[in-house]
């Protein structure tokens, strides 16, 4: 309500209590005694008056100016230093707020632009250097952000946050010896000062930039020293994606929820919303997902290496995997009933369109992104972008792929196995996607394993394939059982029936009605259906007891370990036939796949 206040009474020029004008000490006085006692409305009644009063006094555009900084209201606080700056202000204080407050508007041009006016009235200043080589960075200039650095490194030593900035900027670069060489500079003067919170924030840095080269247990090793020198949300996100990587879902997701409780920027929810999608949990990844691209606070960004479009790229392919995702589960379960069918045709219709319309916005914002990394000579991150964009064009997203891949294996070899995996998925190649099974680290790249595998087998059809097609879908559920349904396919189920009525066992029409409604339903949930004991790839055995009572028994075996890895017992809601097979089956469905 302080927000909405603070706008609305700066537009309205609300009419004061002060009729007799005062001297601008009183003012400033007044206006500084109201903001310490929280009274903003007073406070910016008190300052327009004065600003009413004393036109040519700058200092009272500069005490609501940062106002509405503080509250985050950046648009009225630019327009309050500037014009401070207009009633001739060019003081430091005052330009910096400028550039910092474009920056948190993610008018990146015109921070840069300030901030290189203010090392020309100011040109001993190194934290401008600094920023200015950040804003660089956050850019694209990876190149301008270097030399500018360098610049000041030159005159002002290894100071650690310009070593930071620059082995920031080296990452970007792909220069990995120079970038963990400036980290670690920057590591050691901050241990030699004590400064814990900045070496935190430095082996965060050095975490990401070992995770990127492929280096894992470097990656977890500096993570867990950036938490231990200062419990911060990004370290917990870094060791959250590590465990992700593992298909350790359940420790990926503690570390998730421990950086969200002091997490001020949305990345906490992004991951959580990424995670959610891997293991199916759809409805809840778009929760989380839309309530990001719901945020209007984007000054997060200003700390971060990140702008708008690369932001909204990442948030638009969430949802259109979660609407893409949400097709096939739709499509895939039982429904009984005329009116819950044409409920479930309405869904599959919007949640079509809207996976399309986000689709088509990531593909436009991958665009471009590529086209500011190519204006900026990145050719990688530019190539990578457009292939991104062109994904369902082959030809052209072939040519893309193959220009990035040619830059990136010289610089981490190890990464030829994902764009092996890229090249097996445009061209829908089972051989390139079964090579790529054993260039992925078992341990620390089962995301990339699931990933092929999950590609691949949709394109094992046919008799022929039967068995590697069970196999593969297997071993996908035995490292993410939330990726099966979501991509329109289930477990081969060798499944087992026992009716009984009144004790005895039921042979009759009934019950092989039942048999073949349950059997209809899993298939159609995308499951291959066998009754027959010992047919290869039927790795698990799905065992229904229905009695008389509608008390159903379910058991859930896997049979290469021998063991009953779940089992229920299922009342059914319902009274015709039809609809309780259909609910058994939803119940079935929700036992076999839930992931956590």
């Amino acid at each position: 309500m302080v927000y909405l206040f603070l706008f609305l009474l700066s537009l309205t020029g609300a009419e004061s209590v002060y009729a007799e004008i005062k001297s601008p000490g009183w003012y400033e006085t007044e206006a500084r005694k109201a903001i310490e006692a929280k009274n903003y409305e007073n406070a910016v009644t008190v300052l327009k008056e004065a600003e009413k009063n004393y036109p040519e006094v700058h200092k009272f555009n500069l005490l609501l100016a940062d106002l509405y900084y503080d509250k985050k209201l950046f648009k009225l606080a630019l327009e309050e230093y500037k014009k401070a700056e207009n009633k001739g202000d060019e003081s430091y204080y005052t330009l910096n707020q400028i550039a910092r407050t474009f920056g948190k508007l993610n008018r990146d041009a015109e921070s840069i632009t300030y901030f290189k006016k203010i090392l020309k009235i100011y040109p001993d200043s190194m934290e401008i250097y600094d920023d200015l080589g950040w804003m660089y960075f956050k850019s694209h200039q990876l190149k301008k952000g270097e030399a500018i650095v360098l610049k000041a490194m030159k005159r002002y030593g290894n100071n650690r946050a310009l070593a930071m900035t620059l082995g920031t900027i080296y990452s970007g670069l792909y220069n990995y010896e120079k970038a963990k060489e400036y980290y670690l500079i920057s590591i050691k003067s901050a241990l030699k000062e004590k400064d814990d919170y900045f070496a935190s924030i430095a082996y965060y840095n050095l975490s990401l930039l070992e995770h990127n080269f492929y280096h894992f247990n470097s990656a977890l090793k500096y993570t867990n020293d950036s938490i231990r020198m200062a419990d911060r949300a990004p370290g917990h996100l870094s060791r959250g994606e590590l465990y992700q990587a593992q298909m350790n879902f359940k420790g990926a997701m503690a570390e998730y929820r421990a950086a969200l409780e002091s997490d001020r920027t949305p990345l906490s929810k992004i991951n959580i919303a990424i995670l959610y999608q891997k293991t199916g949990r759809l409805d809840s990844a778009r929760r989380y997902i839309e309530n990001v691209l719901s945020s209007r606070d984007l000054s997060w960004m200003f700390y971060y290496g990140t702008d708008l479009e690369r932001h909204f790229k990442d948030i638009h392919e969430i949802l259109a995997d979660c609407y893409e995702g949400l097709v096939n589960l739709e499509l895939g379960k039982p429904v009984a009933g005329i009116i819950p069918k044409i409920k479930s045709i309405f869904l599959v219709l919007k949640y079509r369109l809207l996976g399309y319309y986000h689709r088509q916005k990531f593909r436009s914002y991958s665009i471009s992104v590529g086209k500011a990394y190519l204006n900026e000579k990145d050719y990688l991150d530019a190539y990578w972008e457009f292939y991104k964009a062109n994904e369902k064009y082959r030809d052209i997203a072939l040519k893309y792929l193959y220009l990035a891949r040619g830059i990136e294996i010289k610089i981490t070899p190890h990464s030829e196995v994902y764009y092996l995996q890229e090249e097996g998925k445009i061209k829908k190649s089972v051989k390139l996607l079964n090579e790529t099974l054993k260039g992925f680290d078992g341990f620390w790249e089962r995301e990339g394993i699931v990933e092929s595998l999950r590609s691949m087998i949709p394109l094992l059809k046919g008799r022929s394939n039967a068995v590697e097609r069970r196999e593969r879908i297997n071993r996908l559920y035995s490292y993410n059982r939330g990726a099966l349904l979501q991509y329109g396919f289930g477990l081969p189920l060798e499944v087992g029936f026992r009716f009984t009525k009144a004790g005895a066992v039921e042979k009759d029409f009934r019950s092989a009605r039942k048999k073949r409604l349950i059997i209809r339903f899993l298939k159609k949930s995308g499951s291959e259906v066998t009754e027959t004991a010992g047919e290869k790839g039927f790795r698990y055995r799905l065992f229904i007891q229905w009695n008389d009572s509608e008390n159903i028994l379910v058991r859930f075996i896997d049979k290469k370990k021998s063991i009953v890895v779940y089992e229920k017992k299922i009342k059914l809601k319902g009274k015709r036939l039809k609809v309780q097979c259909a609910d058994l089956v939803n119940r079935i469905i929700n036992l076999i796949y839930k992931v956590g």
